[in-house]
């Protein structure tokens, strides 16, 4: 085949052989070579069997490192600002031909990892730390039960030495309260207080204890008191109550009247005892008369008629104007209105007194002049 032919007839001149290096010829793709299989690494062999407490030290161990990377921080460095004219730091002008300092990343110490145990125990170490821990619980045991023996055969000395403490603490605080009471103004006596004292002057008495004012109450003298106030014939029995700190307190019980004396034509008022409370002319209401022998205390008829007062109830008692008796056994009441009741002697005086409170129910005083019980059973109204 002939190759056309270029303007003026002129053949063009051939082409230069070109190397083959400069151009490279097509490869087919049956001939490129596969690239050769990257070798497999060797399996790495398992790891022991770890033991319990291994295990737990292994979980411990990454737990603090998970731990200590999360406090760890790195501060990124900043990028340098670099103007095509300049840039400024801090209002100051920098040339754009200095380059920006690099700023170095601030890292905060890591935590170390705890030691991974080296190697598990053998047996033999097992057996001898398992050994190690009994001896260790069997002298702790024996100790504690030393212990327990000692405190068992000295309880009796620690009881003693209880009860002679508190001997001493009680007798200590008796010791400073009597001191603070004695050689101290704190338990000074200056009110003197009498109560109960109706007839009985209260002025004489607490006039007779004046030399006893500021003095402690633990030292005031009993002796004073008690013939300051037996120096009042109107006087039973009393009390003294020491009220701290400057308080005494005496409680009277006066003598109660039973009935007028008459003596010469006088009234004498007197007690169940015989004491002579007043002397008057006129007579107090609800107080009886007694007739007895004598007109004195010291007749068997006045024992006799203040028996028979005294069990009488309350509200027949008020009503009697006179009490004869002349002897024991013949007691005779006179009552408001003019009534007489023949009484006897002062036996069965419980009963006299429920048949006579019945006699006077159905035969009211006034409509009757005499009420008979000396014998109970036979009652007999006039």
């Amino acid at each position: 085949m002939k190759r056309p032919v270029g303007p003026g007839g002129a053949t063009p001149p051939p082409r230069a052989p070109q190397s083959a290096a400069a151009t490279p010829r097509p490869v087919q793709a049956s001939k490129i070579a596969k690239p050769a299989k990257a070798p497999q690494p060797a399996k790495a062999p398992k790891p022991p069997k770890l033991t319990r407490a291994e295990r737990k030290a292994q979980k411990a161990s990454h737990r603090a490192a998970a731990q200590a990377s999360q406090r760890t921080r790195v501060t990124p460095a900043a990028p340098a600002r670099v103007d095509a004219v300049g840039s400024r730091v801090q209002g100051i002008r920098r040339p754009a031909s200095e380059p920006g300092k690099p700023v170095t990343p601030v890292l905060t110490e890591e935590r170390k990892e705890p030691r991974r145990p080296a190697h598990r125990l053998t047996k033999a170490q097992q057996e001898a730390a398992e050994a190690k821990r009994k001896l260790k619980e069997a002298v702790k045991a024996r100790k504690a039960f030393e212990r327990d023996e000692v405190r068992r055969f000295t309880a009796h000395l620690r009881r003693r030495k209880i009860i002679w403490g508190s001997v001493a603490g009680s007798l200590a605080a008796i010791m400073i309260f009597v001191s603070v009471g004695v050689f101290t103004p704190v338990l000074a006596l200056q009110t003197i207080a009498v109560e109960g004292a109706t007839r009985v002057p209260a002025d004489q008495i607490m006039a007779a204890l004046q030399p006893q004012i500021n003095k402690p109450l633990p030292l005031v003298d009993m002796g004073a008191v008690r013939k300051a106030v037996e120096a009042q014939p109107l006087v039973k029995s009393y009390s003294t109550v020491a009220l701290p700190p400057h308080t005494l307190l005496i409680k009277i019980v006066e003598r109660s009247p039973i009935g007028y004396l008459s003596v010469n034509g006088n009234l004498i008022m007197v007690d169940p005892a015989g004491v002579v409370l007043e002397q008057s002319t006129e007579k107090t209401p609800g107080i009886p008369v007694l007739t007895v022998e004598g007109g004195s205390a010291q007749s068997k008829g006045f024992v006799a008629a203040v028996d028979v007062i005294n069990s009488l109830p309350g509200a027949l008692a008020g009503q009697l104007e006179e009490v004869i008796a002349n002897t024991t056994d013949d007691v005779t009441l006179v009552l408001t209105g003019g009534a007489r009741v023949f009484w006897g002697g002062p036996e069965n005086a419980a009963m006299k007194n429920r048949v006579l409170t019945q006699l006077l129910a159905v035969n009211p005083v006034g409509s009757v002049s005499e009420y008979d019980v000396s014998s109970p059973k036979t009652a007999v109204v006039r």
